[in-house]
């Protein structure tokens, strides 16, 4: 087969050098993300290094001509990457990489190869830990603490950076998987994103999913967590419409007020809310918007229980547990309390054996702030789970 390789050619001089570490290290490793070492060739006065020839373009020239990459790119750019450092990580002597980075991140002919192993070390043999660029180092890696955590953290870091190039609307899901405090091995990260692959199309997670927010006391803002909660997953990149299903008119009352919302082809728009108003015609079907609708129960329990997932709302007041439904327990069932009130939510945590989410102090339900983005964050990532 007519492979092109490049001969490196390395004076002895210099033998403890980078470059004849990263040969030694890559002479007998084999994984298609790796650049191939064919051969270490020596004579009196050099080393010579046969080597793959790589064509293409770092992921950093790429980001630069070509500004971004889909998402289903980034999870394929994810799923190598990983299965390389499963590989490495994997190895009777483990490899610690080191260096990931977007400049060391190959495009080349369809396929990923990571290049410059020159600070690779290997794990039992008790190597310090060292580090090419600051910005994509852990603190145990800027400590010297060779780990394989510290690739899993700099990768997130350079996949990070991708996504944040593309122009497509923000995926939670990637989010999720971007996140550096959870210490998880590289296997399990190829796991994921696999899982997260083979449901891009899935439509279930984006398309006739019902959230339904129900509340077990009236006056304690189901209305306003529903439409926040709408506003945050179409601000995140779902399309989410809001649903009356409490015949309460809580949003015609809003929209009777201010005149900055607008209407086209039944659906009401306000900054990142969508809600979806049926024409009131004598229509044989009446068919709805796809997307996800965030149903407002107020305290309709039977209606919530019709949907995929369900937000539970207590109130802060004094209560007894046989005051909470039992859909409250559900698997699909997550609980806010509102108002927010530390000890009573303490309280009800202690009771279900689950997490309880203290609803922040807020005056508008279509904006994003950043209290309710990592709450509402944190339950449709325990959903995605």
């Amino acid at each position: 087969m007519n492979h092109k390789r490049v001969v490196k050619r390395l004076p002895k001089a210099n033998g403890d050098s980078t470059s004849m570490r990263e040969a030694k290290l890559l002479l007998n490793l084999r994984h298609p993300n790796i650049p191939i070492l064919y051969d270490l060739e020596e004579d009196e006065d050099y080393y010579y290094m046969v080597e793959e020839y790589i064509v293409g373009e770092s992921m950093a020239d790429y980001l630069y001509l070509h500004q971004s990459i889909s998402h289903r790119q980034l999870v394929k750019v994810a799923i190598e990457l990983y299965d390389l450092l499963e590989f490495l990580h994997g190895l009777a002597n483990p490899i610690c990489y080191q260096d990931m980075k977007l400049e060391h991140i190959y495009l080349s002919n369809g396929r990923i190869v990571l290049i410059d192993y020159g600070i690779s070390a290997y794990l039992r043999d008790n190597e310090n830990s060292t580090y090419g660029t600051i910005s994509y180092a852990s603190k145990a890696q800027l400590a010297g603490k060779c780990d394989t955590s510290n690739d899993i953290f700099s990768t997130k870091e350079a996949l990070r950076r991708i996504y944040d190039s593309s122009e497509e609307k923000r995926d939670i899901r990637i989010e999720r998987r971007l996140r550096t405090e959870e210490k998880v091995s590289a296997a399990e990260e190829k796991k994921a994103w696999i899982f997260l692959n083979e449901n891009m199309n899935n439509k279930k997670k984006h398309l006739d999913v019902k959230i339904g927010v129900v509340g077990n006391d009236t006056g304690i803002g189901v209305s306003h967590i529903a439409m926040s909660l709408c506003s945050y997953l179409n601000n995140a990149g779902f399309v989410s419409y809001y649903e009356d299903s409490c015949d309460e008119g809580t949003l015609e009352k809003i929209i009777a007020k201010d005149r900055s919302f607008y209407e086209k082809d039944n659906i009401i728009y306000h900054d990142c809310f969508r809600a979806f108003r049926r024409s009131g015609e004598a229509v044989l079907e009446e068919i709805p918007p796809s997307g996800l609708y965030i149903r407002d129960c107020g305290t309709k329990v039977e209606r919530a229980k019709e949907c995929d997932y369900i937000v539970y709302v207590v109130s802060s007041r004094a209560y007894k547990n046989n005051e909470l439904h039992k859909i409250v327990r559900m698997n699909n069932t997550k609980v806010i309390i509102n108002p927010a009130q530390i000890r009573v939510g303490v309280d009800v945590a202690k009771i279900l054996g689950k997490a309880v989410y203290a609803f922040p102090m807020d005056e508008d339900p279509f904006s994003i702030s950043r209290k309710k983005d990592k709450i509402f964050r944190r339950i449709i990532n325990g959903w995605l789970d």
